[in-house]
């Protein structure tokens, strides 16, 4: 059995930008109908859902297209057209890839890489809804004050300095904890 490692500072950035998108992108949650059209298009049965990737029993809601790319919101929302019934396992291996390339990629517990064998077939599903429900990202930017964006942006940009900074001197002071316990402990001996 592995020991955990414990987290550095650093190791939660992801958790800060994704935080930083979230807050400015309206929650534009599907009502019963929008939802039950969605459903269909990805050939679903509302009272018993599967993974949209993989055919297993469906426990999360993912979104298809990731809300981040490149640490900035992507341009998909939290809507019916971007919410698709994902098991836990693809849910997690997915991450914020492209479903396309994960799902036919080898990336560790894709639906490929455990041999799902009709992955043209779900693929083929998704591509449909896309298509019916005309998923597209819109571009943020061109509805926000340009100065207010990079401001905020910014504004990330700082928090993150700030982290590497907080590692670097948490560091330094895991090592003299380090020292001092191994003195304290050569010394008992």
């Amino acid at each position: 059995m592995k020991y955990k490692r414990p987290l550095k500072i650093t190791s939660r950035t992801s958790s800060v930008t994704n935080g930083f998108v979230q807050a400015i992108l309206p929650d534009a949650l599907p009502d019963r109908e929008e939802h039950g059209a969605i459903l269909a298009m990805l050939e679903q049965n509302p009272n018993r859902l599967t993974c949209v990737y993989c055919g297993d029993p469906a426990q999360h809601w993912d979104h298809l297209n990731p809300y981040v790319k490149g640490k900035r919101p992507s341009g998909y929302l939290n809507e019916a057209r971007n919410l698709v019934p994902a098991c836990g396992p693809c849910n997690t291996s997915k991450s914020g890839h492209d479903w396309r390339a994960w799902m036919f990629g080898n990336a560790k517990g894709s639906p490929a890489t455990r041999g799902i064998p009709n992955l043209n077939t779900l693929a083929a599903r998704i591509d449909n809804m896309v298509a019916l429900s005309e998923l597209k990202p819109i571009d943020l930017r061109t509805m926000i004050d340009p100065e207010l964006w990079n401001r905020y942006w910014s504004r990330l940009e700082e928090i993150e300095a700030l982290l590497i900074a907080a590692q670097r001197e948490a560091a330094e002071i895991q090592e003299q904890i380090a020292a001092c316990v191994r003195h304290s402990s050569g010394a008992e001996h």
